[in-house]
């Protein structure tokens, strides 16, 4: 059980085939609660039947909310007499009232009560009630961890009449952005792949749509419960400790294109800072596939040395140096991180890996226009999947 977690938030137990437990922060969301709320009570099975409210709950905690959000969800629940739904209301003090500390209690409540059930192998996972989830993204989840996965990060999808709703510079830069940030995830896997997450995959991990094993939930030191972003330290957490994550293109939620978002940061802060920029935004500097290719080629290369040590005891001293040579870090410090780090998220950590690399090629060589950028990997990567029969469309859209 989770010592620091001895209140219940739900009273009413939990059933005995309970799989997955839902957990939704709210906060003045009368409007988009509804579509929410639906998405999640209207999930299917595989060959399209309805999915059984026996085998799911959700937690919803409206916290601070000056609308009628908790009457829209008891009338929403009224609609659905089988679902369980948990409906919690909470004034926090200013001090919590925010969402890291909301989802944080949220998760824990749900470890708590798939313990409870028995279910220790249960699973987690997390939205937003201004989202909406796939009509499969319960059985899609479940799915990822069935193939050995431990978390599984989703697929957050703009729909095409929310992107109406922007201006025509933030529709350009955010659709650049999308194929940036795909393509540096194909980069990584051409040069640094993983097992358990391999391309095609996207390139997002946040609350809108995330999933973790209740034993991996715990073991990772549970969700940090920050003012905002607490999502990505949630990420940090799980790579530190070499969580088997899937970023699955299959596990998908669509959101709002709102530029008022109740975060402090999040895709309505991206979009805001977006539409100041303009069509100005196409020049705003990311890094260069070059300089991604080397970041990615010399993680490999720490990887190996790291994993070869583990295996032999031993550090071959002239493949340090080279290492020490690419990534700007001291041979001293990769020598007695290799030898000390428990996981190799955690060495990449204690070394500030990325800080390093970054540092031995300046600015003005590892910095280019995002256009230029993604139209040059997009030109490598539509050749590339020529050659294996493959499209680029139907890779990058997804």
């Amino acid at each position: 059980m989770l010592r620091n977690c001895r209140e219940a938030l739900v009273e009413a137990p939990s059933t005995k085939q309970l799989t997955a437990s839902i957990v939704v922060p709210a906060r003045n969301e009368e409007e988009l609660l509804p579509s929410c709320l639906r998405a999640l009570a209207e999930q299917t099975t595989p060959t399209g039947s309805p999915l059984s409210h026996d085998s799911y709950e959700i937690i919803l905690l409206i916290n601070n909310t000056t609308d009628n959000s908790a009457r829209v969800a008891q009338s929403f629940r009224r609609l659905y007499p089988s679902l369980q739904l948990h409906i919690l209301e909470r004034n926090f003090r200013q001090s919590h009232a925010h969402i890291g500390y909301v989802r944080r209690l949220l998760m824990d409540e749900a470890c708590r009560r798939l313990e409870l059930s028995g279910s220790g192998n249960g699973i987690i996972l997390s939205t937003d009630s201004d989202t909406q989830v796939a009509s499969n993204w319960i059985v899609q989840n479940l799915a990822e961890f069935a193939s050995g996965a431990d978390a599984v990060a989703g697929r957050i999808v703009l729909p095409e009449y929310e992107q109406q709703t922007l201006d025509e510079a933030t529709r350009a830069i955010h659709r650049y952005d999308h194929l940036y940030r795909r393509l540096v995830s194909w980069i990584e896997h051409r040069f640094d792949p993983e097992e358990h997450d391999p391309w095609p995959r996207h390139h997002q991990h946040f609350g809108a749509s995330i999933g973790v094993r209740v034993r991996t939930y715990k073991s990772v030191g549970r969700l940090p419960p920050r003012r905002y972003l607490e999502d990505v330290a949630f990420y940090t957490a799980l790579v530190r400790n070499d969580v088997r994550l899937r970023h699955s293109n299959r596990v998908k939620v669509f959101t709002s294109a709102r530029l008022c978002g109740r975060a402090q940061a999040g895709l309505s802060a991206e979009l805001r800072s977006w539409k100041k920029r303009g069509k100005n935004g196409l020049k705003m500097p990311v890094e260069s596939r070059d300089f991604l290719e080397h970041l990615f080629r010399t993680r490999r290369a720490l990887r190996t040395l790291w994993k070869d040590q583990k295996f032999s005891n031993d550090l071959f001293l002239p493949r340090v140096r080279d290492l020490s040579a690419d990534s700007g870090i001291p041979i001293s410090n990769l020598i007695i991180g290799i030898r000390s780090s428990r996981c190799f998220g955690e060495l990449l950590e204690n070394l500030r890996f990325y800080h390093c690399c970054r540092t031995v090629w300046p600015d003005w060589i590892r910095l280019k226009p995002l256009r230029d950028v993604v139209d040059q990997m997009l030109i490598e990567f539509s050749s590339l999947a020529k050659e294996s029969r493959q499209t680029s469309t139907l890779h990058l859209s997804k």
